[in-house]
């Protein structure tokens, strides 16, 4: 697999002048291009690397002009493709037609940015309310969004499609199935599903916005707020790109104890989403049984961190609190007892046979569309595309720690069930190691209100997969730009593609073996 350095010697062969690449900004490198040339440069990293992929787009208002911020993954490797875009008639291509998992993301830029991608073959709303009023773009700096004045919604039906064969019906906003507001409309023809169109925004919270106007310290608690399950996550995700900025040297011991609480997070987040899947296909006992193992493992988040659900543990410069030597017994009772419990479940996804029915060949992903739909986590390795940011780009302590990267090749709805299944002991054997390992000394280094001007970014694997942060400073308390693109975002892509073809009754287990979170997808 080429490493990033080879992927850097092909552009500057290929483009030379044409293009200035910085070194380890953004990333192993920032590729700032001339007019009309980032598609080029992104096919040519794909020709390099198969594995290139879309992470995040982000919008930059700089005054004068935008920017679009390309942020690519290859497979073992980070860039920034940047590309100018005019104030006045801000267009750019779109690179839809090279890599198909970048359509919501172009989407959400002309949303909040009104940066037009031309030739994106879905040009509607996406996260913005009908009653938005057309050409104010909240995200730009000109725009002040407590004097918006919304307009009268339009009032429309649903539009059904034009051959009688042929039924559209609508899931959600409010619908039994769906903890979170949000909205698919689904043709189908008979009971066979042929078309899903989503709807987002209906909880979108202007976290990103909200952020500009806050200082560094009260954007931590603000990030936190985007989701109640994986909110470690995106503490890091902001912190660990702030830190990057500030050039902060975190305590090793530090580093370990946020291993922990990632860990603990990915623990009760698999358990919840193991016992959801058992309750869409109507296993309610399964549901009991996994909500019933997870309790503990949120007693020991608030152990930790002193709360249940938002710990509140990760800050800048290391953690708030420390680990008791008397807590570790408690942890390790804990995990020694989920552990014992685990060939339990897994026999149950093995052998039960309406697991088997309902699971099996439902949904199924190729790898190469895994790829080319730019999916993360769970949802990607069930496809047999290996991603892991732990693996591919590790922070904190993960480069210290050995453990598996669960990889299954089916694709289906009951691979990605089963990867999940995996990394709980994955997660447990990460925990007793961190244990085992964890160096004395501080938790904690005093940093900075002042954060420069700067710009970083910064990757954690959340439970969903892939989490993605860029903040950018600019001297003050507050930061300049915050970016953040969450693994549901990433990967319903998927599937609304794996659910065409297949029958009405399978979305259900197709649609939670994504894990879905649309608080975090609005934010």
């Amino acid at each position: 697999m080429p490493n990033s350095s080879e992927v850097i010697k092909a552009i500057e062969s290929k483009f030379g002048d044409k293009v200035q690449i910085q070194q380890g900004q953004l990333g192993n490198a920032a590729i700032t291009v001339q007019s009309g040339l980032h598609r080029d440069v992104l096919q040519a990293m794909i020709d390099v690397d198969e594995k290139t992929g879309v992470t995040a787009i982000t919008g930059v208002d700089l005054g004068a002009n935008f920017e679009v911020i390309y942020h690519i993954h290859t497979g073992k490797g980070f860039f920034a493709i940047r590309a100018l875009v005019p104030r006045e008639n801000p267009k750019i291509q779109t690179i839809v037609d090279i890599i198909s998992g970048a359509a919501l993301h172009e989407l959400e830029v002309t949303d909040l940015m009104g940066i037009v991608f031309e030739g994106n073959p879905s040009p509607a709303h996406l996260l913005l309310s009908e009653n938005w009023p057309m050409g104010v773009y909240p995200l730009r700096k000109d725009v002040d969004v407590s004097k918006v004045k919304l307009v009268p919604s339009p009032v429309e039906g649903v539009k059904q499609p034009e051959s009688g064969e042929l039924v559209k019906f609508i899931i959600g906003p409010q619908h039994p199935a769906l903890l979170e507001p949000e909205k698919f409309d689904v043709t189908v023809e008979g009971e066979i599903v042929t078309k899903v169109e989503p709807r987002l925004g209906y909880v979108h919270r202007g976290i990103e916005k909200s952020a500009e106007s806050r200082t560094y310290l009260q954007d931590v608690y603000l990030v936190e707020r985007v989701c109640g399950i994986c909110n470690p996550c995106h503490a890091y995700g902001f912190v660990g790109a702030v830190e990057k900025i500030l050039k902060t040297d975190v305590p090793p011991r530090a580093k370990y104890l946020r291993v922990i609480a990632l860990e603990l997070n990915r623990l009760h987040s698999h358990l919840l989403t193991l016992g959801h899947a058992g309750l869409e296909i109507g296993y309610e006992t399964l549901f009991q049984y996994f909500w019933r193992d997870r309790e503990p493992i949120m007693d020991l988040i608030e152990l930790t961190s002193g709360n249940r659900v938002y710990g509140s543990l990760i800050t800048m410069g290391g953690v708030r609190r420390d680990l008791k030597d008397t807590d570790i017994p408690k942890i390790r009772t804990t995990l020694i007892d989920l552990r014992k419990k685990v060939p339990f479940y897994r026999k149950v996804y093995t052998d039960e046979p309406s697991i088997r029915a309902r699971m099996q060949d439902v949904g199924t992903l190729s790898r190469k569309d895994a790829i080319k739909l730019c999916c993360v986590g769970p949802v990607a390795r069930g496809s047999g595309y290996d991603t892991d940011i732990r693996k591919d780009d590790p922070s904190e302590a993960y480069g210290e720690i050995p453990f598996k990267e669960i990889v299954y090749t089916e694709g289906d709805t009951w691979a990605r069930m089963n990867v999940r299944m995996d990394e709980v002991v994955e997660s447990i054997d990460i925990i007793e190691y961190a244990l085992d390992h964890i160096p004395k000394g501080e938790i904690r280094v005093p940093v900075s209100r002042y954060v420069p001007a700067g710009e970083a970014v910064c990757r954690v694997e959340a439970p969903r997969g892939e989490l993605f942060y860029y903040v950018k400073g600019n001297g003050s308390p507050s930061p300049e730009r915050v970016k953040i693109r969450t693994p549901t975002f990433a990967n319903l892509p998927s599937f609304l593609q794996t659910a065409i073809g297949e029958n009405i009754a399978d979305v259900p287990p197709n649609f939670v073996s994504l894990d879905p979170c649309f608080s975090c997808t609005d934010r």
